[in-house]
């Protein structure tokens, strides 16, 4: 079963820098199978059927030495996404929760959000926006605040080329 390590906050600039090789390799010591990533936003394909997240966290801020939140999807989940109407859309991004949302939280984001969006079993939202990603106010930061949970945005053209590693 094929799996996506989603990284957080990795290669933005000049800042949190990882190598790619490095977290690959990094990945095989830890014991997953099959790893591959694709581009230096931190997305590491792998093919093992347990994975432990907090033991990913804690190997990689041991390793580069700053913390990096992870969030894991699988094959199967990806592809659900892919299938939303939503997802077919123009300018459309998926925020990756750490954890599933509350009713509280689906409230708050209903009553937020102006763009077109769901919540997609509980943990992804898939929001179609009507402005470019870096001219609108729904950014990953903007849904880490609001919802007070870690979380990892990639445009629609990324998740499709996930899904074709996996």
């Amino acid at each position: 079963m094929s799996f996506v390590a989603l990284l957080r906050g990795i290669n933005l600039g000049a800042k949190n820098k990882v190598d790619m090789k490095s977290l690959k390799a990094l990945f095989e010591e830890i014991g997953y199978e099959n790893v591959r990533t694709y581009i230096q936003t931190g997305n590491v394909v792998f093919d093992n059927a347990v994975y432990d997240v907090l033991h990913l966290e804690h190997t990689l801020r041991e390793t580069y030495g700053f913390d990096i939140p992870v969030t894991v999807r699988s094959k199967e989940e990806l592809e659900e996404i892919q299938q939303h109407p939503i997802f077919l859309k123009d300018q459309v991004y998926v925020m990756f929760l750490a954890q599933d949302i509350s009713d509280e939280q689906q409230a708050l984001l209903d009553s937020l959000v102006d763009d077109e969006f769901v919540v997609w079993n509980g943990r992804n939202v898939i929001i179609s926006l009507s402005k470019n990603y870096h001219q609108t106010k729904f950014t990953n930061a903007f849904f880490e605040r609001k919802l007070g949970m870690a979380s990892t945005a990639r445009n629609r053209n990324t998740v499709n080329k996930i899904v074709l590693k996996m």
